[in-house]
């Protein structure tokens, strides 16, 4: 079963889908815990990543009838899937309509430094509404695993005032948890008897009696309602801890708001961020895919003693690793460059003696591993992620802050290569101690030498360490390193090049064999700009056979081949992982843009098409895929792949490069007439533009990209002055002092009729000149027009996929 959505994507979005099609609910998150929500729309747990465990474990609710103690059957009924919260709507055997809704509490980060954050705090909230005839009375018992986690013995006392148990460990005594309810329960109870919350007769009055002590609390809240017909009752259940002690989780709780006003304050919060770097396209699955990449991102942002960070499974791991960190900085930057700052930092201010970056740090104390390798992928990664984010955000003080250290590592780097020019990796172990590179879980396999993925990363790196000189005015480092990174680059070519293929070798290994294994790795020389044009346009041709391809992505190794296997090594032998997908999208661009586009719209559309048999959640990218059911086998929700999606669809797709000067060169596939970016933050900036097929690309901005004539440069974006009729047309504005130009773009595959609105008093006093749309394709002359009906609604009809612009002339303002 396919979750039903509808409209064009760019904008707050929500899934809609039968209860009884999902196979894991939303996985929702804040700085300070991760919540998970079961397939049966239960809160099946609170992790905390700062303290490795669960807090709790499931929050479970159960009706019964309060007269004659029967169940409350609930009948089928449908999940609501939104970026900042998930709602579960049933109705009842007794005609009473049920509301629930889970979400953690995460508002914008407040201070300089953005410590300043809120409690870890998990909410339930329940609306009953009797849509019977008769009075009901409804007896509601929530339960509670208190222990979460934790296997020691725990001690639990009840606070009457706050409705609420308090409950500790003896051997974590510190680590202090509340689960309150915001009304006086009829009763209350904490047992150890697992089958009271789901007992088959009815479980009448608690006996508002706590055990002390015992190893699996079980907390019970009993609540009665007596509902008169189209009468409501409003309660909620929330979760929060401290791990610093008692005195602080009662500050922690007494500080919360009430649920209405923590989810307002979060929607507000998600919406600011969705709204940033909005990307439109005539497919509505790759606009959502770009914003739900964002609410990913949001979900997966943690606080911890060691800083901002994120970890490799939200709900499971305390793991940072680098290569992930610098893939996610070049999405993040986009939308929050201080996270991507402050996780890059921290990799940075710790990166060894030797010059080499960490794979990873524990979030909770900082230790480090690097797994023995003498060279690594992190370290070329987050090089680049580096100098990504100050062409980003244009932070020169950050630049001066982190060179020192990337020309560290940089030099490391030119100390690992072998007589060929190489860089070597010596393991001769396996997996993670044998494997250089983003496929290091594979057991029993070595992939080390010089491998193509972690030369091309190295070339990159070196290149941009120059020109990190060359921004900071040191023009003999930048030569040197510019001709450090050469002298790689023509190593590879001469060395790793099977040119009898014209594809490159996997790797040539520490025995000195010539791997020649065709895999997803071939993108790596094509984005790090190591192939030559000839090569480039073969390896994405060679990418783009059928034998990689699926209805969800790319294969990590082509299905005729010998090695493949559609589960074996995590998957990286022949699954199919999100973040080659995004890679190859990025890398087509400029060659197969077709690719490109189909590439990102079946990576997202997957996710929310029978989530049950695919083991999805809408809207959340989960981990790899079986390569042949195209099951999910990993996490529900990986925290790395949303930003390469954001950045693959802002730098493939609409073609922003991230230079020391910035530029713009749109790649719409030519399934694609038109191509649109808003409010996107680009050295201090909020930066729009769209490009349209008339029938040549035309391009219109409001940042002086030298590739844009003057002609088409404007200076301001009114985007939300302008407004279109229906759900299924988008609009982007620009003006300037004497001209303005409005795109209308379709997303539907059927010809619409909309309506444009625009409240900007400026253009009501220009005329418009001239308009182009895909109905008739070519440009019309408007020698009289009215500016009046651009206040009552201007009716413009576009066929599928296509787009209307409308070009404002008038006087100086």
């Amino acid at each position: 079963m396919i979750a039903r959505i509808s409209g064009p994507g760019h904008k707050i979005s929500q899934y809609e889908i039968s209860d009884r099609e999902l196979p894991a609910g939303s996985t929702l998150g804040a700085p300070r815990g991760t919540l998970l929500i079961k397939a049966t729309g239960a809160l099946e747990k609170l992790y905390s990543a700062q303290a490795g465990i669960d807090m709790f474990g499931t929050l479970v609710l159960h009706y019964w009838d309060g007269r004659t103690g029967i169940p409350l059957v609930p009948m089928p009924g449908d999940f609501i899937i939104n970026p900042s919260h998930q709602e579960h709507i049933f109705e009842l055997s007794n005609r009473v309509t049920v509301r629930e809704d889970i979400f953690m509490l995460n508002s914008m980060p407040r201070g300089d430094d953005r410590r300043d954050v809120d409690p870890p705090a998990a909410y339930y909230t329940v609306e009953l509404q009797n849509d019977a005839t008769e009075a009901v009375e409804i007896s509601t018992y929530a339960s509670i695993h208190l222990n979460g986690g934790f296997t020691s013995v725990a001690g639990t006392v009840y606070d009457a005032a706050n409705n609420a148990f308090v409950v500790r460990n003896e051997d974590e005594p510190d680590v202090v948890r509340i689960a309150a309810c915001s009304v006086s329960p009829e009763s209350y109870e904490v047992t150890v008897d697992g089958s009271k919350p789901s007992a088959a007769t009815f479980p009448g009055k608690l006996s508002n009696t706590v055990l002390d002590s015992c190893d699996q609390p079980i907390g019970i809240f009993h609540l009665s309602h007596r509902l008169r017909p189209n009468a409501r009752a409003k309660f909620y259940f929330v979760l929060t801890f401290s791990l610093e002690g008692e005195k602080d989780a009662r500050a922690a709780f007494g500080s919360l708001p009430p649920a209405e006003d923590a989810l307002e304050k979060t929607a507000e919060h998600y919406e600011i961020i969705l709204n940033r770097a909005v990307v439109v396209t005539p497919d509505p699955e790759v606009n959502r895919g770009v914003l739900w990449a964002k609410a990913n991102m949001l979900r997966s942002q943690s606080l911890t003693q060691q800083g901002w960070c994120f970890v490799n499974d939200p709900t499971r791991s305390n793991n940072s690793v680098g290569r992930d960190t610098a893939w996610y900085a070049n999405g993040c930057d986009y939308v929050m460059p201080g996270f991507s700052k402050e996780i890059l930092r921290w990799y940075i201010d710790h990166i060894e003696p030797n010059g080499m970056v960490v794979e990873y740090f524990d979030i909770r104390n900082g230790k480090t591993d690097d797994y023995g390798l003498n060279i690594n992928d992190d370290t070329p990664l987050i090089i680049m992620a580096l100098w990504h984010h100050f062409c980003i955000t244009g932070d020169r003080e950050f630049l001066e802050e982190v060179f020192p250290k990337a020309q560290r590592a940089a030099n490391y780097i030119l100390s690992q290569r072998n007589g060929e020019g190489l860089v070597w990796c010596t393991a001769d172990k396996t997996s993670d101690w044998g494997i250089v590179g983003w496929r290091n879980i594979i057991d029993g396999y070595r992939l080390s030498g010089a491998t193509t993925e972690l030369n091309s990363e190295c070339y990159a790196a070196l290149r941009m360490v120059s020109y990190m000189a060359e921004e900071l005015g040191d023009r003999d480092k930048r030569q040197h390193y510019a001709d450090c990174a050469d002298d790689l680059r023509t190593a590879i070519n001469e060395h790793l090049l099977d040119k009898s293929r014209n594809l490159y070798y996997l790797n040539i290994d520490v025995d000195g064999t010539k791997r020649a294994d065709v895999t997803c790795d071939l993108v790596f020389p094509v984005m790090f700009g190591v192939a030559e044009h000839e090569v480039a346009a073969n390896i994405i041709a060679r990418l783009s056979i059928p034998e990689f391809w699926t209805d969800a992505g790319l294969h990590t190794v082509p299905r005729n081949d010998i090695n493949y296997q559609p589960t074996t090594g995590h998957g990286l032998l022949g699954g199919v992982w999100s973040g080659p997908t995004f890679w190859f999208a990025f890398a087509a661009a400029a060659f197969n843009p077709e690719f490109m586009a189909y590439a990102l719209s079946v990576s997202f559309k997957h996710y929310s098409q029978d989530p049950r048999r695919n083991n999805t959640v809408p809207g959340q990218f989960s981990e790899w895929l079986h390569g042949e059911t195209l099951t999910n086998q990993g996490m529900m929700l990986s925290p790395w792949f949303a930003p390469k999606y954001l950045w693959a669809a802002i730098e493939g797709a609409a073609g922003l490069t991230s230079g020391s000067k910035p530029d713009l060169k749109p790649r719409p596939s030519n399934a694609w007439s038109w191509i649109g970016v808003h409010n996107l933050q680009l050295r201090g900036n909020d930066v729009s533009w769209f490009a349209v097929r008339t029938p040549d690309l035309r391009v219109y901005t409001n940042y002086p990209f030298d590739s844009v004539e003057a002609d088409q440069l404007y200076h301001e974006d009114i985007t939300d002055s302008v407004h279109v009729s229906g759900d299924s047309a988008v609009r982007l504005a620009l003006r300037r002092n004497d001209r303005a130009v409005v795109l209308i773009g379709n997303t539907l595959d059927r010809t619409i009729t909309t309506a444009v609105t625009v409240k900007d008093r400026h253009l009501h006093g220009m005329s418009l000149v001239r308009a182009y749309n895909t109905l008739r394709r070519e440009w019309i002359e408007i020698p009289e027009f009215d500016g009046a009906a651009l206040k009552e609604g201007f009716p413009i009809q576009i066929n599928s996929g296509g787009f209307a612009v409308l070009e404002f002339h008038g006087e100086q303002l």
